[in-house]
């Protein structure tokens, strides 16, 4: 991996990660009228819930693009490049585009805002300045945190769309499913008309409670026949549902079949390599490495092993349980610092690597892929984002939107 020193507004950017998260809105709603409303009056699919915002987001930009429509699309957290966040017509933005953006919204600090940004707000504010000034028809938003006080909601839905609710982020969002649906439900107060995937019976009655509250009307998709073209498993037949009506619900002519062709890197993602071949998904909860390993039984390999790590905030006992129904043999790997403690997590199935992703580790991968063998990684961004690099080289993902039927 680039080892290069990142340019000062990387610097002045990720810094702000120091802040941790705060929660409100009235410094990145300055920011915004700061900027003089970017983005105000443009269609927006607000995506809302705790797993498979991401796939979902990038289902409904890919579908609404394929009938011509300039789209916006903006994500979280990245792989490789900040850029990848902010999406114009499936392009994520450049570096020199980025410099731009962020030091214009950096500007506004001061006595015109209450508090300083947030990462996560500088980052908003970019892209809706962004997505203003390429004058995109629909803005396609994934909330970075629950709902309610999320930066997202600085501008108001036309349509949202509730993804699977489950535990995560419990420090913020709270430590049961209602207290954390609660925080999703919030998002109703724009009245925009919900649809939301199948949920568990604690999180549906939030969410038809908080709909009667406030006069929304909410449907609960069923699972499409078959996942998209582009993301695998049985879990994206329920996020492309959900896209489908989100898309559906600002332009009624989209059809399933518009959601094929869709990339969506890092999720369920097989590539050959050395030999063998990797499979990279993102999922860092229970739930979304529940979905991942569903998908793996029905996929086998005789020479299967999970590469695993996760962030210290996260539940590691949980997702180990999950990956332990493959019962094949677990590498244990601290992605960086802020890494679970591993070595608590270890069995007589586990091979823990101390030296997180050192010569130990680069051996072992190389021998593995080598015999012919396939080496899942899983369990966070960072984690997957590093040896994602590694195996594919310069990484860009740039999506360009060359579809035949695209402008039709």
């Amino acid at each position: 991996m680039s080892m290069k020193t990142p340019p000062a507004w990387q610097l002045a950017l990720f810094a702000r990660r120091s802040l941790g998260v705060i929660r409100g809105l009235e410094a990145v709603r300055a920011a915004w009228e700061g900027l003089g409303e970017p983005g105000k009056g443009v269609p927006v699919v607000h995506v809302v819930g705790t797993n498979g915002k991401g796939s979902t987001s990038a289902m409904v930009a890919h579908a609404l693009g394929r009938r011509g429509r300039r789209v916006g699309l903006y994500t979280s957290p990245h792989l490789h490049r900040v850029g990848e966040r902010i999406r114009i017509d499936g392009v994520p933005l450049d570096d020199a585009a980025m410099e731009r953006l962020v030091e214009r919204v950096l500007r506004l600090e001061g006595p015109a805002l209450p508090r300083p940004l947030t990462f996560f707000e500088v980052l908003t504010a970019a892209a809706l300045l962004a997505f203003a000034e390429a004058g995109v028809e629909t803005m396609v938003l994934e909330t970075g945190l629950g709902g309610r006080l999320d930066a997202t909601g600085v501008v108001p839905a036309t349509a949202t769309l509730m993804t699977p609710i489950d535990l995560d982020h419990q420090m913020y969002l709270g430590d049961t499913i209602e207290a954390i649906a609660g925080e999703k439900a919030a998002v109703m107060r724009d009245g925009a008309p919900v649809w939301s995937a199948p949920q568990h019976p604690a999180a549906a009655a939030v969410l038809q409670a908080s709909a009667m509250e406030h006069g929304v009307r909410l449907r609960f998709v069923e699972p499409l026949v078959r996942a998209p073209e582009g993301l695998p498993g049985a879990h994206q037949r329920i996020n492309g549902a959900l896209a489908l009506a989100g898309a559906r619900f600002l332009d009624p002519e989209v059809s399933v079949g518009d959601l094929d062709g869709v990339r969506w890197p890092g999720r369920c993602e097989r590539v050959t390599s050395g030999g063998g071949t990797v499979v990279f998904d993102a999922g860092h909860n229970p739930h979304g490495l529940a979905a991942l390993v569903t998908w793996l039984e029905g996929q086998p390999h005789p020479r299967r092993a999970i590469v695993f790590g996760c962030l210290a905030d996260k539940d590691g006992p949980g997702m180990v349980a999950q990956l332990r129904r493959l019962q094949v043999p677990l590498w244990l790997v601290t992605p960086g610092p802020g890494g679970y403690d591993l070595a608590s997590l270890g069995a007589a199935d586990t091979r823990l690597f101390l030296d997180g992703m050192g010569p130990e580790f680069t051996a072992a991968w190389r021998e593995h892929l080598a015999a012919g063998g396939e080496l899942v990684v899983c369990g966070s961004h960072l984690l997957v984002g590093q040896l994602r690099e590694d195996v594919l080289g310069e990484v860009t993902d740039a999506l360009p939107l060359t579809d035949p039927l695209r402008g039709r």
